[in-house]
């Protein structure tokens, strides 16, 4: 008998938060192709912000993981995530040209939500525990991943102007990283398991952040003072 991974047990505990992401406006409409534009498009110069700070601070916890194996592996995993979304943000932001999308991304300033995600990934990242911090950044993959898959069960496809987005995260590239990096995260929790408690709370943090950030998306949030 098979004892259950970590990432099982992660997963069944973040499912009430899931549950709520794919019941969020921005997904359904996303599903359905009625999301108004400017409100994807604040979602996706806010991502682009985000994503400066994710390319940093994945690159520190690859320095962090001692196996050069494991490292390196790591390393691929977020440098191929980090190229992906770019591709996918350069169909959007500035679709035939470069320069459009540069002017917006410039004037563009980090939403109340995406600075408080940022300054929490990178305050997991320095965690005293490895193990804790890898948890911390597995939502950016995997609730992706399976918010990717469940979209494209039940999406309109025919004219829908999401479908780039969507077939993005619900790729099979996609999902071998995504399998890869669970792989790690449960040798990890296997190896310390007197972490994987607080690794799960990382986990359902982070997976709350992510419905807090297409939340924030889809009300355009702006500064109040």
């Amino acid at each position: 008998m098979h004892s259950r991974k970590w990432t099982d047990a992660a997963w069944n505990a973040a499912t009430p938060v899931f549950d709520k992401i794919t019941a969020h406006p921005f997904i359904t409409e996303m599903m359905d192709g009625t999301l108004p534009m400017d409100k994807f498009l604040y979602y996706i110069r806010q991502d682009s912000l985000y994503m400066k700070h994710y390319s940093e601070v994945m690159s520190f916890m690859a320095d962090r993981i001692p196996e050069p194996e494991i490292s390196s592996l790591f390393r691929k995993l977020a440098e191929d995530n980090i190229e992906a979304e770019k591709e996918m943000h350069k169909f959007f932001v500035s679709p035939g040209t470069d320069s459009a999308g540069s002017e917006m991304l410039s004037d563009e300033k980090m939403s109340p939500t995406c600075l408080f995600l940022v300054s929490h990934l990178r305050m997991q990242a320095a965690s005293p525990s490895l193990e804790v911090a890898m948890a911390s950044v597995l939502p950016c993959f995997l609730v992706y991943q399976r918010t990717g898959e469940h979209i494209f069960r039940g999406c309109r496809r025919e004219g829908n102007p999401y479908m780039k987005w969507i077939e993005t995260y619900a790729a099979d590239e996609f999902d071998t990283s995504v399998s890869a990096l669970m792989s790690i995260c449960d040798n990890m929790a296997a190896s310390c398991p007197g972490q994987a408690d607080a690794m799960t709370e990382a986990f359902v943090m982070g997976t709350k952040m992510e419905w807090m950030f297409w939340d924030a998306a889809y009300r355009m949030e702006k500064w109040k003072i």
